[in-house]
């Protein structure tokens, strides 16, 4: 199995953090912060190079270029592996809790003795960071709401990370010729944004053994005296052998759906069925997509709607919500356009960040009408292809958006989001998204909530308040597709469809390879239902020029 240019980058990633906390060298930190980051914008595999070809790369000079060949022999790098020998498995997981770096991380360590999220807890119950430099009863307070946070996603991991692990362990076993049939199941099959464990269903041929066919499953499946785990995330994967005389349809439709989900079907209906449609049909019941099977409102929905009318990753037809280097994206307005266009799609949104989100380059007036300017060139190259102008506009503290009309006017769409103070009460929360939904030139509500998954809680917001306040003012809802994100959360999608919510699965792109992250806002949207009809960026452009000048004409 070869490791990704994103393995490898976030292993330049913790070697930077690792530097910093044992202060090794800060400018190497740093070059190690850079290396991450132009390591994850290659879109060729850069394990499959050789080092003189890796040294040709623009940013790859021979340091890295020799490193990279080391990962991609042995799965690390001396400098990395001499590190991790110097510090506490503890200080490891310290590392994994957002918003704790290398260097509170050191001094937290070297001042208070503290080597693990266990003791660092212990540390702040006991009041001991109050007096430490640079920490603070506030600070404090805040550190154990993150270390909460980290206890109760210990040991979850993204769909979108594991994915990529479950199918390269998939590939061999399709592969083998000792296997009669193979097929993932569980919390993978359902697409749940965060999973604990894989799952296989696997069926051998006559007189074969599984653990001799799971020994030669090579790099891409590991054992230790737990069990069988991932190659590079250590996720736990479990293997139910269904026996040549045993059910497979039946096996496969009780590993899928939860507990809630099977008391919908009778025991009985699920034996010596063809198919999995045939259980449901025994029952009297429409068939229910793997996805949806969480024994929430699944079958109310599916008497509603089509199997067919839920929303695919085909039927995208433009990727909205992208950022260049005019703000804080790694590829240039051009690069992503062609990369867009390259896909298949029929238009792009540009969506740079506005002026207040200085973090992020945030667009001043001026460079927006530099950004307009290349727009023109590239749409009269590209056409018909079309970029739309847009902007992520900062929602301010008191709900105001980030320009004055004038400005707001002349964009084709405004993402309106929030990216600071998310820890405000939920009535202050729900006034600030509210005015900001009501600002007649928002266009589509962005990460409702600013979550990051298995990082940081979103904000505070009554969700059918805001649903209600986006149906009223004709705001389409985002659903952030960033794997990381994935927000709104799939629970409200029922309510929002009923409500007549009109959705965009939009990438949050800040480099190219990442507008794929539109096919995991299609997987969670199948979690809820969604119709291709509910989601703006399956118009074609003649379809969503017109929304949108509509929708800027209050014609909606």
């Amino acid at each position: 199995m070869q490791i990704t240019n994103r393995q490898i980058s976030k292993l330049f990633k913790l070697g930077a953090s690792l530097l910093e906390l044992h202060d090794d060298n800060e400018f190497k930190s740093r070059a190690y912060e850079n290396a991450a980051f132009t390591i994850r914008q290659f879109e060729q595999p850069l394990a499959a190079m050789s080092e003189s070809q890796l040294e040709s790369l623009p940013g790859i000079g021979k340091n890295l270029s020799r490193k990279i060949a080391q990962i991609a022999e042995t799965g690390s790098y001396e400098e990395l592996d001499r590190l991790m020998e110097l510090t506490p498995p503890g200080l490891l997981e310290l590392l994994r809790i957002k918003g704790l770096g290398g260097k509170k991380i050191k001094t937290l360590w070297k001042e208070a003795g503290i080597t693990s999220p266990e003791s660092l807890l212990d540390a702040c119950l006991n009041n001991r960071l109050v007096d430490i430099k640079g920490f603070g009863k506030k600070t404090q307070d805040n550190i154990v709401e993150l270390i909460h946070f980290f206890f109760e996603n210990k040991n979850k991991y993204l769909y979108a990370e594991a994915e990529s692990e479950m199918n390269d362990v998939l590939k061999h076993l399709e592969n083998h010729e000792s296997v009669q049939r193979v097929a993932y199941t569980g919390e993978m099959r359902r697409r749940m944004p965060v999973i604990k464990t894989i799952e296989f269903l696997i069926e051998l041929k006559e007189g074969k053994n599984l653990e001799d066919v799971l020994k030669e499953a090579g790099e891409s499946l590991l054992i230790d005296e737990v069990g069988y785990k991932t190659a590079y995330m250590d996720i736990p994967v479990f293997f139910d052998e269904v026996k040549k005389d045993e059910d497979w349809v039946a096996q496969l439709m009780r590993t899928t759906g939860n507990e809630k989900h099977l008391q919908f079907l009778k025991e009985d209906t699920l034996k010596n069925a063809t198919s999995e449609g045939e259980i449901y049909s025994r029952n009297n019941l429409t068939y229910i997509i793997p996805e949806m099977r969480e024994g929430r409102d699944e079958l109310e929905i599916m008497n509603c709607i089509k199997e067919d009318d839920i929303i695919k990753y085909e039927d995208i037809k433009g990727c909205i919500h992208n950022h260049s280097t005019f703000s804080d994206g790694a590829n240039t307005l051009d690069q992503m356009a062609l990369y867009a266009k390259g896909m298949g799609l029929q238009y792009f949104g540009i969506c740079d960040h506005s002026q207040t989100a200085v973090y992020a380059s945030g667009m001043k007036p001026y460079k927006l009408l530099e950004q307009w300017k290349e727009v023109d060139k590239l749409n009269a190259q590209l056409a018909p292809f079309k970029i739309l102008k847009g902007i992520e506009s900062d929602i301010l503290n008191n709900g105001a958006l980030d320009y004055e009309d004038d400005i707001l006017k002349q964009f084709d769409f405004v993402v309106a989001s929030v990216h600071s103070n998310i820890k405000m009460k939920e009535a202050d929360a729900n006034k600030r998204l509210i005015k900001a939904i009501e600002n007649p030139y928002t266009t589509i509500l962005g990460h409702m909530t600013a979550r990051l998954l298995l990082q940081r809680p979103g904000f505070p917001v009554d969700h059918k308040l805001i649903i209600d306040a986006c149906v009223a003012n004709h705001v389409v809802i985002e659903i952030n597709a960033d794997p990381h994100r994935l927000d709104m959360d799939w629970h409200w999608y029922s309510y929002a469809m009923d409500k007549g919510i009109m959705f965009s699965i939009n990438p949050d792109s800040h480099e190219t390879s990442t507008m794929y992250n539109m096919y995991f806002g299609v997987c969670v949207a199948r979690k809820g239902g969604i119709t291709h009809d509910r989601v703006l960026n399956t118009f074609s452009l003649a379809q969503i020029e017109d929304y949108f000048t509509r929708k800027k004409s209050g014609l909606l």
